[in-house]
């Protein structure tokens, strides 16, 4: 959990500096030129990111779930279930060759456990499911005793130092691997969800995607989701006066305040220099 919440926060600081950096006027050169002997036709556009941190946890029911309550005195999930949540989001300018390009996944808390094969001879085809569940059940105990036995050294000359570790960590494994047979798998990761939005100069209003508690990140078509909205909302700039005979172009960007939403919920906001809302100024060109 604590990765967790870091990443989150590194994204809130990532989207605070980009924020601060954007109060400045952002220009870029546009239109046909020679730079270092090379012709240059350049365009000012924006793309923006937009990064979900979210959170995913499944459950499996294990397949001896009904029997839980009677074996170890407690109730074990009946269903499969899962739940997705947004823990934290940034929306920033995509710069070409940006490492954040590629979505960064992170696993969390995910087991893969070996399957068990019940001690005896019998195959679990033969047996009844209560009669498999409580020789599982028995497993488990047996296991917690050879436990104490080894802690205590009952257990034939007992061990010590690391080959007692290994032991314990081994009867705590296969102890969790039955356990599993009766309150299920648990699996928990946090990905971030990258969305990438090409700004339109007559459009103030993007659906990126939509997000459902129990499938996470869908596409922006998808109906079975709650729309996740990012709005650009233009402020008003002073730029440069524009000379008509100017040859030089470039392109000042708006510093936009830019809302992220999730059915009308702001997850975040910022503000980012956006081309599509600036102005183009002409300058002459300067004397040789």
């Amino acid at each position: 959990m604590k990765r967790i919440l870091l990443l989150a926060l590194m994204l809130v600081a990532s989207a605070q500096m980009v924020q601060l950096s954007a109060q400045q006027l952002v220009k870029k050169r546009v239109g046909s030129y020679i730079e270092s002997g090379n012709v240059v036709v350049a365009e000012a556009a924006t793309t923006l990111a937009v990064d979900l941190v979210v959170e995913s946890e499944s459950v499996e029911v294990g397949i001896y779930a009904r029997y839980a309550q009677k074996y170890f005195g407690q109730r074990a999930p009946l269903v499969n279930k899962s739940e997705c949540r947004i823990l934290a989001a940034e929306v920033a300018i995509l710069e070409e060759g940006d490492y954040r390009a590629k979505p960064v996944e992170e696993k969390v808390a995910t087991r893969s456990t070996t399957p068990i094969v019940p001690i005896n001879r019998l195959s679990i085809s033969e047996m009844q499911p209560e009669e498999a569940a409580r020789e599982a059940a028995q497993q488990v105990y047996d296991l917690r005793q050879a436990r104490l036995d080894l802690v205590t050294g009952e257990l034939g000359d007992g061990a010590y130092g690391a080959g007692l570790q290994a032991a314990l960590d081994e009867l705590d494994r296969l102890e969790q691997a039955y356990l599993e047979l009766f309150y299920g798998k648990r699996c928990r990761k946090v990905e971030v969800v990258r969305c990438v939005v090409p700004v339109e100069t007559d459009k103030k209003s993007y659906i990126v995607a939509r997000f459902n508690a129990e499938q996470g990140v869908l596409a922006s078509d998808d109906l079975a989701g709650e729309i996740v909205m990012l709005n650009i909302q233009p402020t008003d700039m002073a730029y440069p006066a524009s000379n008509e005979k100017g040859k030089i172009e470039y392109r000042y960007a708006n510093n936009a305040h830019v809302t992220l939403s999730l059915a009308q919920s702001p997850l975040c906001t910022t503000t980012l220099p956006i081309f599509e809302f600036g102005e183009t100024v002409k300058f002459l060109a300067p004397a040789k």
